[in-house]
């Protein structure tokens, strides 16, 4: 069983890992950069248990155990007549038994049975390099197994969501999820193309926000080492670090054209995953919700709520970026908008189906909705959306999202490392699959390329007017304003 509420979640997880380690296909959802321990090499780590819920361990699951291969004997002849006859008729009943046993059974072999070939199959190539490999040196038994796991999950296809975590990235994950971490507070993305590390945002209220970074900036070095050629964890190896301490980061600013290096000092961040901007001139709350953390449902009823106070009628639910969470916040969050109905649909692998319905409590059942989406919304935010959709509760406004649609369960492994494994499938209420195909909008506009999307974060540092977040160039803001406008 998982820590978490419940066992089925997203995530969001960063490419955390030994940037040695291949790592399973990510989604180009931002991530925190947080203070992690070094991932440049696995060293040997003391086995220990995951923390579960309030600090109390969690038990583990399917301990590994290395599989014993016996020895190979050596092959001697029978001594006597006697026995040479008494062998001979043992393998004569031996061959005609197996023969008549391939006849009826060749068409029966069941996946256990091939379950079980290849795992030996494994286990053989794994004695081969362990006892004949010449420099011993290299045999590094910690990255054979990590990669071998990473490489059999990526073997799954599951884009994004199914992975094997390392210990560290097991407490990372908790700790991002967890809502407080030490780092420097940004978003990031990789871009599957140039690979180019982009900030997607700073986090509100963080070192990066204070020193000055800005959406888009793109880190091409770290403490005047060049990032080329790394992907996010490995940029996370360099940047992660002890509060206090500081950190130089290169970037290139392609909406400034150019090149500039920003100090920047770590510290202990509190994210707020609710962001609220009220637009009093047309009753509007904008409201984004950064990530499905532990506790979002509750910082959005309280964000409702006030927005309500101020006099909003209309409500603007930004999910762009937003990497997905918890699947109980997920379904809390719908149910803040839906009296009655499904949130989602779970589907297994012999095609059973389950229905989560709505839990009863609402917060507001008739405000005019848009919700906002683009191809980096995720998850328990594809949920959310199609959930919304489907329910015509909520106008889906922007592109296509991500289509991350398995649900996770975490398997502990021996050493603190885990396997996400996607054990079923999401479908929205009205029974679309959401995997590999995500939510469409009911309006579609895209942003231009140099185009940086507002958060109400923006809207509330800068005092901005609805008039200049209409001429701001987020054009799927301005249309979602312009929408309520009519609605």
């Amino acid at each position: 069983m998982s820590n978490y509420d419940d066992p089925r979640w997203y995530e969001q997880q960063p490419e955390q890992g030994d940037t040695s380690v291949p790592s399973a296909q990510q989604p180009p959802y931002p991530v925190p950069i947080a203070q992690q321990p070094p991932y440049s090499n696995y060293n040997s780590y003391p086995s220990y248990q995951v923390p579960g819920n309030n600090g109390v361990p969690r038990q583990r699951m399917y301990p590994q155990e290395p599989l014993q291969l016996a020895p190979m004997q050596d092959r001697r002849r029978g001594r006597g007549f006697g026995q040479y006859v008494v062998l001979l008729a043992l393998l004569v009943i031996t061959f005609i038994g197996g023969w008549f046993g391939n006849q009826l059974y060749a068409n029966s072999f069941n996946r256990s049975n091939l379950s079980q070939s290849y795992a030996n199959l494994y286990q053989q190539a794994w004695t081969i390099v362990d006892r004949n490999y010449v420099d011993r040196k290299a045999v590094d038994y910690k990255q054979m197994s990590y990669k071998s796991i990473q490489a059999m999950l990526d073997v799954l296809h599951d884009k994004g969501h199914t992975r094997f975590l390392t210990p560290q990235d097991v407490q990372a994950e908790n700790q991002q999820l967890s809502g407080i971490f030490t780092g420097i507070g940004i978003y990031l993305k990789q871009d599957p193309k140039t690979k180019d590390l982009i900030i997607t945002s700073p986090i509100p209220g963080s070192p990066a926000e204070k020193a000055g970074f800005k959406h888009g900036d793109i880190i091409v070095a770290i403490n005047g080492k060049s990032t080329s050629g790394k992907d996010i964890a490995g940029v996370s190896a360099l940047i992660q670090g002890k509060a206090g301490t500081s950190v130089a980061i290169t970037v290139r600013r392609p909406s400034a054209q150019k090149t500039l290096t920003i100090n920047v000092v770590r510290a202990e961040i509190s994210i707020p995953n609710v962001l609220m901007h009220y637009i009093a001139q047309d009753h509007i709350a904008d409201i984004q919700i950064v990530q499905f953390a532990s506790g979002v449902s509750n910082q959005l009823k309280d964000e409702i709520t006030q927005a309500q106070k101020l006099g909003a009628t209309r409500i603007i639910l930004d999910l762009r970026e937003n990497p997905g969470g918890y699947l109980q916040e997920a379904i809390d969050t719908t149910s803040e908008f839906v009296a009655n109905g499904n949130v989602l649909l779970e589907q297994d692998s012999s095609g059973n189906r389950k229905s989560y319905a709505v839990n009863g409590h609402t917060v507001n059942t008739t405000s005019p909705i848009v919700v906002l989406v683009n191809a980096d919304t995720a998850s328990a935010a594809e949920i959310v959306s199609g959930s919304l959709q489907d329910n015509k509760r909520a106008v889906i406004l922007g592109e296509k999202t991500f289509g991350t649609g398995t649900v996770l369960e975490e398997y502990p492994l021996a050493d603190g490392s885990a396997i996400l494994l996607g054990t079923s499938e999401w479908l929205t209420p009205n029974g679309h699959f959401i995997r590999d195909v995500g939510i469409s909008p009911n309006i579609s506009v895209k942003l231009t390329p140099n185009a940086i999307p507002l958060s109400p974060n923006d809207e509330n540092a800068g005092n901005m007017t609805e008039s200049q977040i209409l001429s701001s160039g987020d054009a799927q803001l301005a249309t979602a304003i312009h929408y309520l406008e009519k609605h």
